[in-house]
């Protein structure tokens, strides 16, 4: 048994997850109306430490860490489910070298919604030249500049704070230039309330004490704001729904939850290259499938009955049915659709996404924070890529 995990065998598993992720078994979205964004892309990566014996293989962080460990990058339309890019790599492989070369997966008519970490002016430069729209924050180190007569000046970011609470603003929308490029974006500036303000002070006063450093003045007054960039015109993205949209991003750190803690996608042991291969690749093929089949179903819930889907709770009912799934492998048309029947009803039952009172679900943020296509129309834009 420990011979057949070998490097043919990887070789098939990890041809069969590509086979998988480029099969589409439906284009359909969970909205029921059709808006500007044929994508909205969603990124990050889940690492989890490995053996030391597989350092020179999949190098770690070193130090307090693991000399050892796995990433694996992600990315999924929030839309359809579709999932983009799948792949796995070793923790050294930083966000930021996988943002540039991954660029050629995003195409035109998609938003791309990522963190600080894959966010650089190379990678928003091919997004823009592909098409693609961008949302995401302005690093703190980077400068943005506003043109007055003639000249790039710095843009104070003290005395905007200063103007917002004076008059009580709470978000404005800026045409600026960042970075020593000067690249045109539009900026949208949120204050914080005074408490989230003091607990960001608070934190990164500690941070900085450990380091021996003091906070300059233009990072206390960025700490008082959530600033995002993007290179979207005024109808589609705002100042009203631009945070909401942001805050999809967190609906993937639920998905990692589910590979840890209900497919247990790290709890690996010390094995050989090949083998601790197979499993991570075994283990997303068993995910993906069922990945496809829960998308499916949350779609059919959401348009048919107007219902969210839990995410977590359907996951773990198939890891309760996970060896019933053969017929995902052998074809059995007739058994999958028996199957995706009784899970649907299940589903509708049992499955449904609870209303949390601090916490706005993701389908109700994607319906808030989204303009159909028929309300730019009656407001008289068209949007280029359909002119």
């Amino acid at each position: 048994m420990h011979e057949r995990f070998s490097v043919k065998a990887v070789l098939f598993l990890k041809s069969s997850l590509e086979r998988l992720l480029n099969s589409r078994i439906s284009t359909d979205k969970v909205l029921p109306y059709a808006t500007k964004f044929k994508r909205i892309l969603i990124k990050d990566s889940v690492c989890f430490q490995i053996d030391e014996s597989l350092a020179d293989h999949y190098p770690g962080s070193g130090g307090s860490g693991s000399n050892a460990a796995v990433r694996i990058q992600f990315e999924y339309d929030v839309l359809g489910g579709t999932i983009n890019d799948l792949d796995i790599h070793a923790f050294n492989d930083q966000d930021a070298t996988n943002a540039t070369a991954t660029m050629e997966l995003v195409q035109e008519g998609d938003l791309v919604i990522r963190d600080l970490a894959y966010m650089h002016l190379e990678a928003l430069g091919k997004y823009i030249e592909n098409g693609a729209s961008f949302l995401c924050r302005l690093n703190t180190q980077t400068k943005a500049y506003q043109l007055d007569k003639g000249e790039f000046a710095e843009v104070k970011f003290d005395l905007i704070v200063k103007r917002m609470r004076e008059f009580g603003i709470n978000r404005i929308a800026e045409d600026v230039y960042i970075g020593k490029e000067k690249f045109p974006v539009r900026l949208f500036i949120y204050l914080l309330p005074q408490e989230e303000y003091a607990r960001r002070i608070s934190k990164a006063q500690k941070e900085a004490k450990k380091k021996g450093r003091m906070l300059s003045k233009v990072f206390k007054a960025k700490a008082a704001l959530n600033l995002f960039i993007t290179n979207e015109s005024d109808y589609s993205l705002t100042d009203e729904n631009a945070w909401g949209l942001y805050r999809l991003r967190w609906q993937i750190e639920l998905i990692f939850k589910v590979w840890k803690s209900i497919w247990e996608i790290d709890e690996v042991k010390k094995v050989k290259k090949s083998r601790l291969e197979c499993y991570i690749y075994s283990k997303l093929l068993i995910i993906v499938l069922c990945w496809q089949l829960v998308w499916t179903t949350a779609k059919a819930l959401q348009r048919f009955e107007n219902k969210p889907l839990s995410f977590m709770k359907s996951f773990k009912t198939l890891k309760r049915y996970v060896n019933e799934l053969q017929f995902f492998f052998d074809g059995n048309r007739f058994a999958l659709e028996h199957f995706c029947r009784e899970f649907y009803d299940l589903s509708r039952k049992k499955h449904l996404l609870e209303q949390k009172k601090s916490q706005e679900r993701s389908i109700d943020l994607l319906a808030k924070s989204l303009i159909p296509m028929e309300a730019i129309y009656i407001q008289g834009q068209l949007p280029e890529f359909a002119a």
